[in-house]
Protein backbone atom coordinates (compact mmCIF):
# COMPACT_ATOMS: atom_id res chain seq x y z
CA UNK A 1 0.00 0.00 0.00
CA UNK A 2 1.29 3.79 -0.96
CA UNK A 3 1.01 6.36 0.95
CA UNK A 4 -1.36 8.04 -2.05
CA UNK A 5 -4.02 5.47 -0.83
CA UNK A 6 -4.06 6.50 2.08
CA UNK A 7 -5.96 9.27 4.04
CA UNK A 8 -3.64 11.40 6.94
CA UNK A 9 -5.85 12.73 9.58
CA UNK A 10 -4.04 15.32 12.21
CA UNK A 11 -6.67 15.49 15.70
CA UNK A 12 -5.74 19.42 16.31
CA UNK A 13 -8.70 19.81 18.76
CA UNK A 14 -7.01 19.56 21.70
CA UNK A 15 -6.23 22.17 24.94
CA UNK A 16 -3.53 21.88 27.83
CA UNK A 17 -4.55 23.65 30.66
CA UNK A 18 -0.53 23.55 31.86
CA UNK A 19 0.67 25.26 28.68
CA UNK A 20 -1.39 28.38 29.94
CA UNK A 21 -3.70 30.83 27.93
CA UNK A 22 -2.00 30.87 24.80
CA UNK A 23 -2.98 28.41 22.33
CA UNK A 24 0.03 25.50 22.15
CA UNK A 25 -0.52 24.72 18.47
CA UNK A 26 0.14 28.44 17.46
CA UNK A 27 3.16 28.46 19.28
CA UNK A 28 6.60 29.09 17.10
CA UNK A 29 8.81 26.76 16.04
CA UNK A 30 11.42 28.98 14.17
CA UNK A 31 9.25 29.83 10.90
CA UNK A 32 6.38 27.71 11.44
CA UNK A 33 4.13 26.79 14.35
CA UNK A 34 3.93 23.56 16.08
CA UNK A 35 0.93 22.84 14.10
CA UNK A 36 2.60 23.66 10.76
CA UNK A 37 5.18 21.73 11.34
CA UNK A 38 3.56 18.58 11.82
CA UNK A 39 1.25 19.62 8.74
CA UNK A 40 4.64 20.57 6.70
CA UNK A 41 5.76 16.83 7.91
CA UNK A 42 2.74 14.90 6.89
CA UNK A 43 2.39 16.93 3.63
CA UNK A 44 6.13 15.74 2.55
CA UNK A 45 5.14 12.09 2.31
CA UNK A 46 2.52 12.21 -0.03
CA UNK A 47 -1.03 11.13 0.98
CA UNK A 48 -3.96 10.51 -1.13
CA UNK A 49 -5.39 13.30 1.43
CA UNK A 50 -4.98 15.32 4.70
CA UNK A 51 -7.58 16.41 7.07
CA UNK A 52 -7.18 19.13 9.63
CA UNK A 53 -9.82 17.98 12.71
CA UNK A 54 -9.78 21.60 14.48
CA UNK A 55 -12.39 23.89 16.77
CA UNK A 56 -10.52 26.89 14.41
CA UNK A 57 -10.77 26.97 10.78
CA UNK A 58 -7.97 26.17 8.72
CA UNK A 59 -6.49 26.86 5.33
CA UNK A 60 -4.05 24.99 3.01
CA UNK A 61 -3.57 22.21 0.76
CA UNK A 62 -5.40 20.15 3.70
CA UNK A 63 -8.95 20.23 4.42
CA UNK A 64 -10.11 21.41 7.62
CA UNK A 65 -12.49 19.10 9.58
CA UNK A 66 -14.85 21.57 12.12
CA UNK A 67 -15.11 20.50 15.34
CA UNK A 68 -17.20 22.65 17.33
CA UNK A 69 -17.11 20.33 20.65
CA UNK A 70 -13.47 20.17 20.98
CA UNK A 71 -14.39 19.52 25.23
CA UNK A 72 -15.56 16.10 24.16
CA UNK A 73 -12.24 15.13 23.73
CA UNK A 74 -10.14 13.04 21.06
CA UNK A 75 -12.22 10.45 20.74
CA UNK A 76 -14.78 13.06 19.07
CA UNK A 77 -11.99 14.78 17.10
CA UNK A 78 -10.97 11.14 15.90
CA UNK A 79 -14.44 10.40 14.29
CA UNK A 80 -15.35 13.39 13.11
CA UNK A 81 -12.11 12.61 11.18
CA UNK A 82 -12.79 9.83 10.14
CA UNK A 83 -16.19 9.91 9.26
CA UNK A 84 -14.90 12.69 6.93
CA UNK A 85 -12.75 10.61 5.38
CA UNK A 86 -14.70 7.51 4.48
CA UNK A 87 -17.55 9.60 3.18
CA UNK A 88 -14.74 10.78 0.72
CA UNK A 89 -14.13 7.05 -0.32
CA UNK A 90 -11.08 6.82 2.10
CA UNK A 91 -10.72 2.96 3.23
CA UNK A 92 -7.69 3.80 5.69
CA UNK A 93 -6.37 6.58 7.98
CA UNK A 94 -3.33 7.30 9.12
CA UNK A 95 -3.56 9.19 12.48
CA UNK A 96 -1.41 11.99 13.43
CA UNK A 97 -1.81 14.22 16.73
CA UNK A 98 -1.39 18.12 16.05
CA UNK A 99 0.88 18.79 19.13
CA UNK A 100 3.75 16.22 18.37
CA UNK A 101 5.59 17.85 15.85
CA UNK A 102 8.90 15.99 15.92
CA UNK A 103 7.59 12.72 14.45
CA UNK A 104 9.48 12.49 10.91
CA UNK A 105 8.46 10.91 7.65
CA UNK A 106 10.32 8.05 8.50
CA UNK A 107 8.12 7.13 11.28
CA UNK A 108 4.77 7.47 9.26
CA UNK A 109 6.77 5.28 6.72
CA UNK A 110 7.50 2.60 8.64
CA UNK A 111 3.39 2.49 10.00
CA UNK A 112 2.59 2.43 6.30
CA UNK A 113 5.72 -0.67 5.55
CA UNK A 114 4.26 -2.58 8.63
CA UNK A 115 1.01 -2.55 7.96
CA UNK A 116 1.05 -5.95 5.58
CA UNK A 117 -3.19 -5.92 5.93
CA UNK A 118 -2.74 -5.95 9.58
CA UNK A 119 -5.50 -3.58 10.29
CA UNK A 120 -4.07 -1.93 13.36
CA UNK A 121 0.02 -0.59 13.45
CA UNK A 122 0.73 1.77 16.33
CA UNK A 123 3.73 3.45 17.17
CA UNK A 124 5.48 3.01 20.30
CA UNK A 125 7.64 4.00 22.95
CA UNK A 126 9.45 2.38 26.05
CA UNK A 127 6.15 -0.28 25.79
CA UNK A 128 3.99 2.89 25.65
CA UNK A 129 1.84 2.89 22.49
CA UNK A 130 0.98 6.19 21.25
CA UNK A 131 -0.19 7.85 17.59
CA UNK A 132 1.10 7.90 14.63
CA UNK A 133 -1.05 5.53 14.35
CA UNK A 134 -2.29 3.37 11.09
CA UNK A 135 -6.09 2.28 10.91
CA UNK A 136 -7.31 -0.24 8.07
CA UNK A 137 -11.06 0.14 7.13
CA UNK A 138 -12.17 -2.97 9.30
CA UNK A 139 -10.71 -1.00 12.24
CA UNK A 140 -12.32 1.87 11.16
CA UNK A 141 -15.97 0.54 10.99
CA UNK A 142 -15.37 -0.61 14.28
CA UNK A 143 -14.46 2.83 15.59
CA UNK A 144 -17.76 4.32 13.69
CA UNK A 145 -19.86 1.46 14.54
CA UNK A 146 -19.22 2.51 18.64
CA UNK A 147 -22.33 4.26 20.49
CA UNK A 148 -19.78 6.96 21.97
CA UNK A 149 -16.11 8.18 21.25
CA UNK A 150 -13.54 5.83 22.48
CA UNK A 151 -9.87 7.47 23.15
CA UNK A 152 -6.84 5.85 22.17
CA UNK A 153 -6.05 3.47 24.84
CA UNK A 154 -9.14 1.84 24.37
CA UNK A 155 -8.56 1.12 21.01
CA UNK A 156 -5.53 -0.24 21.52
CA UNK A 157 -6.74 -2.62 24.48
CA UNK A 158 -9.78 -3.69 22.25
CA UNK A 159 -7.74 -4.40 19.08
CA UNK A 160 -4.33 -4.90 20.09
CA UNK A 161 -2.41 -4.26 17.14
CA UNK A 162 1.13 -4.38 15.68
CA UNK A 163 3.78 -1.86 16.92
CA UNK A 164 6.57 0.13 15.58
CA UNK A 165 9.17 1.66 17.40
CA UNK A 166 9.40 5.82 17.47
CA UNK A 167 12.48 7.64 19.38
CA UNK A 168 12.18 9.41 22.46
CA UNK A 169 12.45 13.14 20.64
CA UNK A 170 9.76 11.90 18.01
CA UNK A 171 7.07 10.91 21.10
CA UNK A 172 7.49 13.91 22.33
CA UNK A 173 4.68 16.39 22.40
CA UNK A 174 3.74 19.70 23.51
CA UNK A 175 1.82 20.05 26.95
CA UNK A 176 3.98 22.75 28.78
CA UNK A 177 6.37 25.30 28.16
CA UNK A 178 9.17 23.43 28.75
CA UNK A 179 7.92 20.98 26.29
CA UNK A 180 8.14 23.77 23.85
CA UNK A 181 11.49 24.35 24.73
CA UNK A 182 12.70 20.84 24.60
CA UNK A 183 11.23 21.00 21.11
CA UNK A 184 13.13 24.29 19.84
CA UNK A 185 16.16 22.57 21.26
CA UNK A 186 16.01 19.37 19.40
CA UNK A 187 15.09 21.24 16.33
CA UNK A 188 17.72 23.92 16.54
CA UNK A 189 20.61 20.79 17.74
CA UNK A 190 19.16 18.88 14.54
CA UNK A 191 19.49 21.79 12.34
CA UNK A 192 23.38 22.22 13.49
CA UNK A 193 23.59 18.50 12.45
CA UNK A 194 22.46 18.68 9.14
CA UNK A 195 19.19 16.24 10.03
CA UNK A 196 14.95 17.27 9.23
CA UNK A 197 12.08 16.22 9.73
CA UNK A 198 11.56 14.82 6.32
CA UNK A 199 14.48 12.91 6.60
Amino acid sequence: MKPSDIACIILASGVSERFGEADKLSARLGENTVLETVIKTVESIHFGQVYVVSPIQKEGSFTWVENNNPAKGQGHSLRLGLRMARDAGWKNSVIALGDMPLVQSVNFVNLITKNNKKQMVVSEFESVRMPPVYLGATVIDKILAQQSPIGAREIFDMLQPLTVPISADSALDVDTLEDLDRVRNILAARKLEGTDLHD
